[in-house]
């Protein structure tokens, strides 16, 4: 290839763009590996948890500032001592099915179409001896949903979509025992 006046910024253009293209790719991979690192994480937590001694327990479990103590019989709730604030309470099965949600990526439709989506992660903190999820910290944040035609069409009509937010809440396993 003989040497131009144009073919020079051709050249730097295109190996800018190898080297953005390989930085995203990284990053999205970086991003990757972190969750799949959860994700075994839970999954050995969870093994713990199958093969614990007892099947039926007592649990004590603080959602944000609601707090509910309860007894759980063959994976069902069966008997309540307190629910400060008349939740759904959670079993600790179904507190594994909120860690799985990590990664979770769901459209948010409203008036102007589906140009936001909300992106879950969940970190959490397993109990080294029986497993169970200590802590869930859920982290949702809104972000544009470029995949989604509805953003596209907003951008052009009236400029970025503004798909800015982030919420947090915190739940703790405060006790687990054997049930009497």
């Amino acid at each position: 290839m003989r040497n131009t006046p144009h073919t020079t910024p051709l050249l730097i253009g295109l190996a800018l763009l190898l080297v953005l293209y390989l930085a995203v790719s990284a990053w999205i991979g970086a991003g990757e590996q972190e969750r799949l690192s959860r994700a075994r994480e839970r999954i050995a937590a969870r093994a713990l948890w199958e093969g614990r001694p007892f099947r039926d327990y007592h649990l004590v479990v603080e959602d944000g500032d609601c707090t509910y103590d309860v007894v759980v019989r063959q994976g069902q709730i069966a008997g309540r001592y307190r629910d400060s604030c008349n939740l759904r309470a959670r079993t600790i099965e179904t507190l594994f099915l909120v860690a799985e949600g990590d990664g979770t990526v769901t459209p948010v439709c409203g008036i102007h179409g589906c140009i936001c989506e909300t992106h879950i992660r969940v970190l959490a903190t397993y109990d080294p001896v029986l497993g169970y999820p200590r802590s869930l910290v859920i982290e949702a944040t809104l972000r544009p949903n470029w995949r989604h035609q509805d953003f596209w069409r907003n951008v052009l009509s009236s400029g970025i979509a503004l798909c800015r937010g982030a919420s947090q809440r915190t739940i703790s396993v405060l006790y687990v025992a054997a049930a009497t």
